[in-house]
């Protein structure tokens, strides 16, 4: 009987070592569009497939230092009864720089 109680003892052991370093299960985002508006100054994306979370990240070009970054929209969420989800907006004008490109970011 000792042996079945260590046994089961080393076995429970195991197993909250494993979920102790299982990793979260992930959403799945696809079908998205990144785009830019060059006339309004901003970049956006919109996913139509999956569920989960997701934003814009633009490139950004300015006449100051730094003359080049990336500046991000909100994140939005997405769920799996949504076609399409919702638009991640970020303007240049309130970076102060000229969007250039822009992607979809999904965690």
């Amino acid at each position: 009987m000792g042996n079945l109680v260590r046994a089961l003892a080393a076995g429970a052991a195991g197993a909250i070592v494993l979920v102790g370093i299982a990793t979260p299960a992930r959403a799945e985002i696809w079908d998205c569009v990144a785009g830019l508006n060059t006339a309004g100054n901003f970049a956006y994306t919109q996913c139509w497939s999956g569920f989960g979370t997701y934003r814009v990240i633009a490139k950004c070009n300015s006449g100051h230092y730094p003359y080049t970054r990336d500046v991000v929209g909100p994140w939005v969420n997405k769920a799996s009864s949504q076609s399409p989800g919702p638009q991640s907006l970020v303007s240049g004008d309130s970076q102060g720089c000229h969007v250039v490109n822009s992607r979809t970011q999904v965690p």
